[in-house]
């Protein structure tokens, strides 16, 4: 089978600094999944049984994405889920009390790391040196703690980070912002194939700015089977627009009451999910019901599809949106990273960038998020042909549906 390309990258960064007062140091069928750590004694013990809240995290993504949507009016947008969760996974590594409990709440579960170490043990298989027209099968994840060279990391953080997220941890002078903005975009751009080339500013570090983990995902596939066939003419899109559009058969059908949609595999067992609703105004992925829509088993032969070509990035800062979904306590003075670090510090900072590249060969997608911290101290006789054509406003994802993870979930609107 003719295998074409695409590629999808995301990048989160969180960052630390010191506080003003003193603190103390598709979804499953059911609402959870198991993962069993096979990990070594230097992270979790090999008996441990990891239960991750699918259902909290989809919930978290949708909403998120609605927020960075409403920020974003008339504009494209994409969020990662899985970029801003290993990096808050990270930070969660060295939490204690209320803070600890307020992540976990987010995250679904108290032992992210061991669900971060089986997942990038998982997501091997879906890399592949063999060339497709000139592209290979990419899914990847890399995690750095960047801390300052007067800050003293805990042993167990940095033992944990490296060994459950495959962390890097570096020294830098923050104190020099030029030059740490310059390594830690260049680990960005590299781990990003270039897509995301910078994901943190010298406005972005104060004068209390000491810590700095960042997280990147980058997904680069071909289509599995034939590559999409592109009109010649442009058609309308929603009232306004004209644009080209892709056609081909899908390979999945899904729909509930508010929305129909496709789903197409990609060369690496990865999917694109393209979401119509069906309604024509203005819509929130929590309209459209996510969960249901994947779980959804409608009879159908065949599915045709229609939609056009992407390419757009999305810059957002977090904060305000995490603070409105529970986590408003890593903000404050009240959090308690005492485990992180030898001073105390709360995040003052999570930003994320992604890019979407996606055309009739495949998809180039990427994030990357960064934390930034301060220091405190069935089949019918006859066929049944759907069709899902993408021609006004719709959702998608790029999901992972051996291991239930939304990778990447977003909200097209124009295609100018």
């Amino acid at each position: 089978m003719t295998k074409q390309k695409l590629t999808a990258m995301a990048m989160a960064a969180l960052t630390a600094l010191t506080p003003a007062a003193t603190t103390n140091a598709a979804i499953a069928p059911s609402d959870t999944d198991v993962i069993v750590s096979e990990n070594d004694d230097t992270s979790k013990e090999a008996t441990d049984e990891v239960t991750i809240d699918k259902i909290m995290a989809i919930e978290n993504s949708v909403k998120l994405t609605d927020k960075i949507a409403a920020e974003n009016r008339n504009k494209n947008i994409m969020l990662s889920p899985t970029s801003l969760n290993f990096a808050l996974g990270m930070i969660a590594e060295g939490a204690k009390g209320e803070t600890k409990e307020a992540l976990k709440e987010y995250l679904g579960t108290d032992d992210f790391a061991a669900y971060a170490k089986q997942y990038m043990e998982n997501i091997k298989k879906y890399n592949s040196d063999e060339k497709n027209y000139g592209y290979k099968s990419k899914l990847k994840i890399a995690d750095a703690v960047w801390a300052d060279d007067g800050l003293k990391l805990q042993d167990a953080f940095k033992k944990s980070v490296s060994s459950n997220f495959s962390a890097k941890v570096e020294n830098l002078d923050f104190s020099n912002t030029d030059k740490t903005c310059k390594r830690i975009n260049k680990w960005c751009d590299k781990n990003t194939e270039g897509l995301i080339p910078k994901i943190i500013t010298p406005d972005t570090i104060s004068k209390d700015t000491e810590l700095c983990l960042t997280n990147s995902l980058y997904f680069e596939s071909g289509w599995n089977g034939d590559p999409w066939t592109v009109s010649n003419k442009k058609e309308k899109f929603g009232d306004k627009e004209k644009t080209k559009y892709m056609t081909c058969a899908g390979d999945r059908y899904y729909e509930n009451d508010k929305a129909t949609a496709f789903g197409r595999n990609y060369a690496n067992g990865l999917s694109f999910i393209g979401i119509l609703p069906n309604e024509e105004d203005d819509f929130t992925l929590e309209d459209l019901d996510i969960e249901s829509l994947l779980k959804s088993e409608p009879e159908y032969d065949e599915v045709d599809c229609k939609m056009p070509k992407l390419n757009f990035e999305t810059s957002a800062t977090l904060n305000d949106m995490l603070s409105d979904l529970g986590l408003e306590n890593i903000f404050s003075n009240d959090a308690d990273f005492s485990g992180i670090a030898d001073k105390n510090t709360k995040v003052s900072a999570v930003l994320q960038k992604t890019k979407l590249e996606l055309d009739e060969n495949g998809t180039k997608a990427a994030a990357v998020t960064a934390a930034v911290m301060e220091c405190m101290s069935a089949m019918a006789p006859d066929p049944v042909v759907k069709s899902v054509e993408l021609t006004r406003p719709f959702a998608f994802l790029i999901f992972d549906e051996m291991n239930n993870e939304i990778l990447f979930m977003g909200k097209v609107v124009t295609v100018k």
